[in-house]
């Protein structure tokens, strides 16, 4: 009866104890998604400050991952809120650089760049640059902010005819399909 009772005795003390020394895993994702949504809920307060803080712990928990281009472009887009368009734009950069196939950070970093009035100089760099055939998404999008929005269109359209499965081609088709309605 003495080890029946010592038994039941070490097994309860035992499950309890495991408990009492769990160790709990910090996730750094989670927690950069968390301060994510927290900097979402301090620009929509206009707290600029705080939100530009939270977007940069973010970034600092997760920052080279393809989701961490969302941290960035919300970054860069409270930046331009306050108008410090030259911080913004190496947001957009980044973001761009860790989501190459997303249209809208292309887009965000060509009306930053309209901002900034560096139109023409980003056109000849893009357009001297062939090392990526997604620069002619941005020189379409450079064209189309620049005013000649027929020669942008076409870039673009070409763009899509020519590369018809890249998850890209999507938003340009949408984003056309926008600019014909205006």
């Amino acid at each position: 009866m003495f080890i029946k009772k010592l038994f039941i005795f070490l097994i309860i003390t035992l499950s309890f104890t495991q408990y009492s020394f769990a160790t709990d895993n910090i996730k750094a994702q989670n927690n950069a998604y968390w301060h994510n949504n927290k900097g979402l809920i301090y620009l929509e307060e206009k707290y600029y400050f705080g939100a530009i803080k939270e977007f940069q712990i973010a970034i600092d928990l997760n920052p080279n991952s393809q989701a961490s281009a969302v941290f960035y472009t919300n970054l860069g887009k409270t930046y331009e809120k306050i108008g410090h368009y030259e911080l913004a734009k190496s947001c957009f950069e980044k973001a761009v650089s860790l989501n190459i196939l997303c249209f809208d950070y292309y887009l965000n970093l060509v009306e930053n760049y309209k901002k900034l009035n560096i139109i023409d100089e980003k056109l000849t760099q893009y357009k001297n640059n062939k090392s990526s055939p997604l620069n002619e998404v941005v020189i379409g999008l450079l064209y189309i902010q620049k005013g000649e929005t027929k020669t942008g269109i076409t870039m673009l359209d070409e763009f899509c005819n020519k590369e018809p499965n890249l998850l890209i081609t999507t938003g340009i088709k949408k984003y056309l399909e926008k600019l014909s309605k205006n």
